[in-house]
């Protein structure tokens, strides 16, 4: 008997690597979603749980994202690339990489890149909404590092006290 599809919009059903230390663990390299092909400020939705969402803006120069307004969901901003202006009726916050805020449930704003370089800006939302995850638009990873051979630290501290691991080379 097989299983039924799955559904790809689903996280727990996005395949992992064969490794059953990545258990309930879904690594990804943001640049693969990276999308200013769209031609207007685009959102793509990298991650959708049940309880939160991870979306990457990337705008480019001169553009805007439209007036966003979330009644339900508090979101965090991280500037990862690029200088932001973040605008809402109370004012306007301008953010650099590695800058980041809140937006609590209700408040209308929006995002304006008025410098030369693009902007790219991560979002996470919760509750999330009910949109899909996109695609990544390259697959590289290059962000990602697992060493597959290698138990990590708690493992093999728990290997060495119940004698149960391969038994590594002595540094004395």
């Amino acid at each position: 008997m097989t299983d039924p599809p799955s559904d790809p919009h689903r996280p727990s059903d996005v395949p992992l690597p064969d490794d059953p230390s990545l258990t309930g663990v879904r690594p990804v390299d943001l640049r693969d979603y990276v999308d200013f092909s769209r031609g207007a400020a685009s959102r793509v939705r990298v991650f959708g749980t049940e309880r939160l969402a991870l979306d990457l803006w990337c705008i480019e120069p001169q553009q805007a994202t439209p007036v966003l307004h979330y009644e339900e969901q508090e979101v965090t901003y991280t500037v990862i690339g690029g200088r932001s202006w973040f605008v809402t009726d109370a004012g306007e916050v301008g953010l650099d990489p590695m800058g980041a805020m809140v937006i609590a449930p209700g408040v209308v704003h929006g995002i304006d890149n008025r410098a030369a370089d693009p902007l790219i800006v991560v979002a996470v939302s919760s509750p999330p909404s009910d949109e899909p995850e996109d695609a990544p638009v390259e697959s590289t990873g290059a962000a990602i590092r697992h060493e597959r051979d290698r138990p990590n630290p708690l493992r093999r501290l728990a290997e060495r006290v119940l004698g149960t691991g391969r038994s590594e080379p002595s540094d004395r």
